[in-house]
């Protein structure tokens, strides 16, 4: 055990000491630096005039959104915003840019925007003929829920797990201030997702291949552990610079958003998130934040762990960059029609698309042994399994060649 772990440490020592690893890190914590502060900067144009800053905007609407947290979204809420948005005159370009927007609609915005989603509606025209009924409100909720099911094929077991999951749901819904745990579950996912799996993909494709490439790996052979525990040792090291990765950057991105956008709201609900309002899973918004990237460093983990494998199956670090960006690029690009709900789950749920909150926290299950199990929970069992099972057939492949890849 005390060799494993000199061997570990000497791994760890090496990948650390590349400077490429240190200049893709570095990159990363710009990149996501820049994506937390990217919305309060630049002026917004209107015909190519300036109306006014994206940060003073983004002042408004926090203390706009922050006078209506702890409110619940009952009949009272639901008049007030009809009458105010109902002050908005018709038939208009840009009804933001009116006077009564801005003094009496724009206070209810992200109210207005919540009702739009459950009720589907597509405009403002539509939202004034609706009439505000707070039971009218969770039954369209319902309602639309429903045609999201039968979009995404759902069974009916499935579609029963997740009513029982909406009944466990205090009515009504209170709306809390969200703003920094929002942007974390929605867009931060999907940067940190792709800025990890590129880090992950760049530094770790050339752990197994320097030997091959120095051709000291007959020597690394010859030695007491040579066999074995070197193999184990360099698959634990880069492993842990995968999850240290994802660690040091969610951190990063959690503090700074949050110190920027605000940290009231660990206890909103998911369904005011219009990022995942028709998720009906019962934790909050802020253990999601939390789920989503403990559910990031174990995906770096796994992924970490098949570009080894796959660096020692190639024999080039040249190669497994280029397949493992590929993977990345196609994973980005594309998409499976809803409607082949086997091929299209499956492709959802591979570390390329499933690091974004929206796969994460799929209403897709797995039905197995008669039990239906939700994404967040048995994806990362799944990327367990699939990764113990990619080492245990590197090993075969890293003894082989050393025996005879000459």
């Amino acid at each position: 055990m005390n060799n494993f772990g000199t061997l570990y440490h000497y791994e760890v020592k090496k990948i650390l000491s590349r400077k490429l690893v240190w200049i893709v890190f570095l990159i990363c914590v710009v990149c996501a630096g820049m994506f937390a502060s990217a919305d309060l900067t630049g002026k917004y144009y209107v015909d190519g005039e300036v109306v006014d800053t994206h940060y003073h905007m983004f002042q408004v609407d926090q203390e706009y959104k922050r006078a209506l947290s702890g409110r619940m979204l009952d009949r009272q809420l639901l008049e007030e915003m009809s009458a105010a948005y109902g002050k908005v005159p018709a038939a208009v370009d840009r009804y933001t840019l009116t006077e009564e927007y801005q003094t009496y609609a724009r206070p209810y915005s992200d109210i207005f925007n919540i009702v739009r989603a459950w009720t589907q509606q597509r405009g403002i025209d539509e939202l004034k003929a609706w009439i505000p009924d707070e039971e009218a409100l969770y039954t369209s909720r319902a309602e639309s829920l429903g045609k999201v099911w039968q979009e995404l094929r759902l069974s009916d077991a499935e579609k029963e797990f997740w009513r029982e999951k909406e009944a466990q749901t205090d009515t009504p819904v209170m709306y809390l201030f969200h703003e920094g745990y929002s942007k974390l579950i929605s867009n931060g996912m999907n940067t940190l997702g792709l800025l990890v799996l590129l880090f992950v993909c760049i530094c770790m494709a050339s752990v197994f291949t320097e030997e091959h490439t120095r051709r000291t790996d007959q020597l690394i052979l010859s030695g007491a552990k040579g066999k074995s525990a070197v193999y184990w040792a360099k698959l634990a090291a880069g492993a842990s610079v995968s999850a240290a990765c994802a660690a040091l950057l969610s951190v990063f991105v959690s503090v700074l958003v949050l110190v920027i956008y605000g940290a009231e709201g660990f206890q909103a609900s998911l369904r005011i998130s219009l990022y995942l309002w028709s998720s009906s899973c019962t934790m909050s918004l802020g253990q999601a934040c939390l789920a989503a990237f403990g559910i990031l460093i174990l995906t770096a983990v796994f992924v970490g762990v098949l570009v080894l494998v796959l660096s020692e199956v190639l024999h080039s670090n040249i190669a497994t960059l280029s397949v493992c960006t590929g993977a990345i690029i196609a994973g980005m690009v594309g998409r499976i029609p809803d409607q082949y709900r086997v091929f299209a789950q499956v492709w959802d749920w591979l570390p390329m698309r499933f690091l974004n909150a929206e796969y994460i926290f799929d209403v897709r299950m797995l039905p197995l042994f008669g039990h239906c199990f939700v994404s967040w929970k048995v994806v990362p069992v799944l990327y367990v399994l699939t990764g113990v099972l990619a080492a245990m057939a590197g090993k075969v492949v890293y003894r082989n060649y050393q025996v005879c890849g000459r």
